[in-house]
């Protein structure tokens, strides 16, 4: 489709012109053609030129100059220096210096007029630009109907591999592919990035080049192009082409270009879809977690319009975002939005089909179960398992937030979900105290802590302090801390005074020191377990005090 420097050769007026030196650099495209009237002409042509010369206007250059000449139209990407004299009149270093830069010069016959030489130039130049312009607008055509018809993003990827003859993929934000045209190129492994987000003619969009090696394809190497495509909302996309068959020519990259234009108006409109279905989600959970459900037949006709199933079993589960810093909890914009959107991603990524819906910094999701009986725990498993590989997906995007779970009972009743709701916002809340701000806590599983939501009065929960404990928090000593830090640990540890100190990172002896100094300052009994279970609560009541009283 270029017009180039051996394509020029091949022209009837340049028949017996003769290459001087750059002969191996004919490959360079031709953009343009002028005639140099002065030696100024490097600041005033656009790049990519045919110049046609006498040399006349450089004719008293030295060496030097004409070394630093040649070099300067180099910088401007002129394509080939065509020069209407004697060979013998062309200095050696003009020669060393035009192959050099890697820019052919030619010497063309005195007899030929520099007319004969343009013309068919600007001609082969104009009719390229019309067939671009032809083609741009087919392809344009063709694209833009698919957007209008809904064809989605996998008929556009389709579409694009037919016009450019070489395979095409879409990965999401965090590379896992999307859409394919060609299996066993969706693994790849980087090699080399080549070219970095260059622009170049053909594909506006910002892209770069890279060399991966294929390991379905016993690691054959390969170019890939990738074009990132940016919509709202943080969602990105990458477009990738293998140049497996054959390298993308200039009307390649216009098909490119189009189709990366197609997927992210594709993009914005799944994302203005995706909005006005978020809010229809958001607002019928709301009816089906607030218990005011008007008509349990109007809930099912709403579920069917967005496909939930609601029969069967199901547990809520909240996933609450947590900043780690305090400075953190007041940040807004683009933080909290990109956190926002990591958590939506990773919750949507493992639940697929999942009824979930959100309220500021909470993700609630009527989790489907198989519950086969009534003392069945399997799907509790299945649920904490899946709320870890979240956290931990989300950890290695966001180091700044925690992800929060708490998980209520299973019901089977959609009439039901109120109070399994409100178990995992106690689950949430006693977790937060119990186990801290990336636990992941069942409601079920709380035990006697549970009692403690259902206390109005937080000073009235003083009284569950057995009088021991009471003592050793009233202790005035400097190591009171220590004291505390290791009757708690000695308690979470089954009283293993050994796996104590392996927590703490301190001697044996120096657990037994103290558990016998708790003992004289307090009285307590480690033998007796009711009085042990007594503490322990009174432990978790002095947490969620203090926790109370910082905020």
């Amino acid at each position: 489709m270029e017009f180039r420097v051996k394509d020029l050769l091949a022209i009837e007026p340049m028949k017996d012109a003769e290459i001087l030196s750059g002969g191996t650099f004919i490959q360079n495209v031709v953009e343009g053609v002028t005639i140099m009237e002065g030696p100024d002409i490097a600041n005033w042509i656009k790049g990519g030129e045919v110049i046609l010369t006498s040399l006349y206007s450089i004719r008293d250059f030295s060496v030097q100059e004409q070394k630093a000449f040649i070099a300067k139209l180099a910088e401007k990407s002129v394509s080939a220096l065509v020069i209407k004299k004697h060979s013998e009149d062309i200095s050696d270093q003009l020669l060393e210096a035009g192959e050099k830069n890697r820019m052919p010069i030619i010497q063309l016959p005195q007899e030929v007029p520099f007319v004969d030489v343009m013309y068919p130039i600007m001609g082969e130049l104009f009719n390229n630009q019309v067939t671009k312009l032809r083609y741009f607008k087919e392809i344009h055509d063709r694209f833009t109907a698919l957007s209008l018809a809904d064809k989605g993003l996998e008929k556009i990827i389709h579409t694009l591999e037919k016009l450019i003859g070489n395979p095409v993929a879409l990965f999401d934000r965090n590379f896992r592919c999307i859409v394919s045209t060609y299996p066993e190129l969706e693994q790849f492994e980087m090699v080399e990035k080549v070219h970095f987000y260059e622009q170049t003619s053909g594909i506006k969009f910002p892209h770069y080049r890279q060399i991966v090696k294929y390991p379905e394809l016993d690691n054959v190497k390969g170019h890939q192009i990738v074009v990132p495509i940016e919509a709202l909302n943080h969602n990105k996309m990458y477009l990738l082409i293998g140049e497996i068959n054959k390298s993308l020519g200039e009307l390649d990259l216009i098909a490119v270009e189009n189709a990366a234009t197609s997927l992210s108006l594709e993009l914005v409109k799944q994302f203005a879809v995706a909005e006005v279905e978020k809010k229809y989600k958001n607002d019928l959970i709301e009816e089906l977690i607030s218990g005011k459900i008007q008509s349990i037949q109007a809930v099912y006709e709403k579920a069917n319009v967005i496909g939930w199933d609601f029969t069967g079993a199901f547990a809520a589960v909240l996933f609450k975002i947590n900043r780690q810093s305090e400075g953190a909890l007041k940040q807004k914009g683009d933080l909290a939005d990109r956190a926002h959107f990591l958590v939506n991603e990773a919750i949507h990524h493992y639940l697929p089909n999942g009824i979930i819906s959100n309220k500021s910094n909470l993700f609630i999701v009527l989790w489907k179960v198989e519950k086969v009986s009534k003392n069945d725990t399997a799907w509790m498993e299945d649920i904490k398992k899946t709320a870890l590989t979240i956290q931990a997906v989300i950890q290695k995007q966001a180091k700044d937030i925690d992800v929060q779970v708490g998980i209520g009972s299973a019901v089977g009743d959609i009439a039901e979900i109120p109070q399994s709701y409100r178990e995992a916002h106690d689950a949430l809340d006693l977790g937060e105290t119990l186990n801290g701000l990336a636990s992941i806590t069942a409601f079920s599983e709380l035990g006697i802590f549970r009692l403690l939501r259902h206390i109005e009065d937080s000073s009235a929960l003083l009284q569950f302090i057995p009088k021991s404990l009471k003592e050793l928090l009233d202790y005035q000593q400097a190591n009171q801390s220590d004291l505390l830090e290791t009757l708690q640990t000695f308690l979470e540890c089954n009283q293993n005074a050994a796996q104590t100190a392996k927590l703490l990172f301190v001697h044996y002896k120096t657990v037994v020191y103290r558990l016998e100094r708790v003992r004289e300052i307090t009285g307590m009994d480690f033998d007796d377990p009711e009085e042990m279970l007594s503490v322990r609560v009174g432990l978790k009541i002095h947490e969620l005090l203090q926790r109370e009283n910082a905020e």
